[in-house]
């Protein structure tokens, strides 16, 4: 049985309560959220106002976000 730090163990907790959320365009991996967040992707233009712009370090897309709780 290994021996984890306060920090390591306060982490952990955090992370066991998240889930990863995917790029639309090439599905790599671009935050993460709370299990029961609900949101919509959207493209980011003048008209529209996300509440999140995301970028994806792998394929560079910009990615609105919105909150649909």
């Amino acid at each position: 049985m290994s021996m984890r730090r306060k920090k390591e163990e306060q982490g952990h907790e955090i992370k066991t309560n998240m889930r990863p959320v995917r790029c639309p365009k090439c599905g790599q991996k671009i935050m993460d959220a709370k299990i029961d967040t609900k949101m919509q992707f959207i493209t980011p233009v003048t008209d529209r106002n996300p509440d999140f712009i995301v970028r994806c370090r792998h394929c560079g897309a910009d990615i609105g976000v919105i909150k649909t709780e």
